[in-house]
């Protein structure tokens, strides 16, 4: 299977000029890159990893995730989701989800179990919904059929602001142990400055309840100084999120501009500063602003000038991977630092000690990454004819 340069170059092109604006360009969260990602067969890196083809096929991987029978979900972008069973991708969609504004970056992004799968078989989406002109990120629960083939009972739990561009999403899910639901949402590109307006959902990290109600204990949740469902803010587009039961952290990357990809931890009410603060620029090369710090906005644990622009996210486990046991693996879809996975090397207290890139030499995006049951960590390709690879390390 082959992907040429010059259809990826096309539908760059495309996904810029839509909605008759000037959006991200190559280099940033347009990651439809070459062929490299789209070659099924086994590699091996100069740093020593093996990637393992396990599926091809896929439109647009975004997320994987797995259900308690082993089997695989994956959501693609084109508004789908796939089912991956002893080995193969199944032909047929799940049936019953809503229907996406599959435009720009616009499209299916991440799901997520409930707390209680195991007897109410409920499933979260989120999504990109509405039209080129009015849209937002949206998420939705349903009822998830035993064979995995139909999802029922659908139901709209949370919006976020509507805008008038297909960029700038978020669309990350994870649960906390109290059971509350955290959303992120990107600042839609046009509206950077609305990220430091917690009035509103741009640019920000929302916590509601499984049915979509708020939390009393959310830092706004009184609405009078924020929308009730921020939980943070100061965000320009968060795609990576994992909850660290260990540490009790909450963990989100985000892309920046020309620059300025960000780590962060993730704390109620705090300001993560865009566009005051920002290590990056306009993708023109002009300045967004001067101002790296300043007094109440949180600094980045991690910081990538260049770009990476980071994707999925996953806190390592298993005895496959025990020598990096709770740190981080981001994965690096493009940019002119892209095109790889980032092993995040932290300690007890999630201090972070150092960054080590791996799969650097081969010249792949990676849109998610994810660990089995079994330990085994998978990476998923950010391409139009999207691959999942198992990753291990060469003997």
């Amino acid at each position: 299977m082959t992907f040429s340069r010059a259809t990826a170059a096309v539908l760059l092109l495309l996904g810029a000029c839509s909605g008759g604006e000037a959006g991200p360009g190559p280099g940033t969260e347009n990651s439809t890159a070459g062929e490299a990602g789209a070659v099924a067969g086994t590699m091996t890196s100069r740093d020593g990893y093996t990637l393992t083809p396990v599926v091809d096929g896929l439109t647009f991987p975004w997320d994987m995730m797995f259900l308690p029978s082993g089997e695989m979900l994956v959501s693609e972008r084109d508004g789908h989701i796939r089912v991956v069973r002893d080995g193969s991708l199944l032909d047929a969609p799940v049936a019953g989800t809503p229907e996406a504004l599959v435009e720009g970056q616009g499209g299916y992004f991440a799901m997520a179990l409930d707390p209680d799968f195991a007897s109410n078989r409920t499933l979260y989406l989120a999504y990109a919904k509405g039209t080129t002109s009015e849209n937002t990120t949206t998420v939705i629960k349903g009822v998830l059929s035993e064979d995995a083939s139909e999802l029922s009972d659908v139901q709209e739990i949370f919006a976020g602001t509507i805008r008038g561009t297909a960029y700038h999403f978020g669309g990350r899910l994870a649960f906390l142990p109290d059971g509350t639901l955290i959303v992120t949402m990107g600042e839609g590109f046009r509206y950077m400055d609305e990220a430091q307006n917690p009035m509103n959902y741009h640019g920000t990290i929302a916590r509601i309840n499984p049915d979509g109600s708020i939390p009393e204990d959310n830092p706004f949740a009184s609405g009078e100084e924020g929308a009730p469902a921020v939980w943070s803010y100061g965000h320009r587009n968060v795609q990576g999120l994992v909850y660290d039961e260990g540490r009790d952290i909450l963990w989100a990357h985000e892309h920046g501009p020309k620059g300025g990809d960000e780590l962060n931890i993730i704390a109620p009410g705090n300001n993560y500063g865009w566009p005051e603060i920002t290590y990056g620029v306009n993708y023109d090369g002009t300045v967004i602003t001067e101002e790296t710090e300043a007094p109440g906005m949180e600094q980045p644990v991690v910081k990538w000038v260049p770009s990476i622009a980071p994707s999925g996210m996953v806190l390592v486990k298993g005895e496959a991977w025990s020598d990096w046991q709770g740190d981080l693996i981001v994965g690096a879809m493009n940019g002119p630092k892209g095109q790889k996975l980032v092993h995040v090397d932290l300690d007890e207290e999630g201090n972070v000690l150092g960054t080590e890139d791996m799969l650097s030499g081969l010249d792949i995006p990676f849109r998610d990454v994810t660990i089995g049951p079994d330990g085994t960590l998978y990476a998923a390709t950010a391409d139009m004819e999207g691959v999942i690879y198992a990753v291990t390390k060469s003997e």
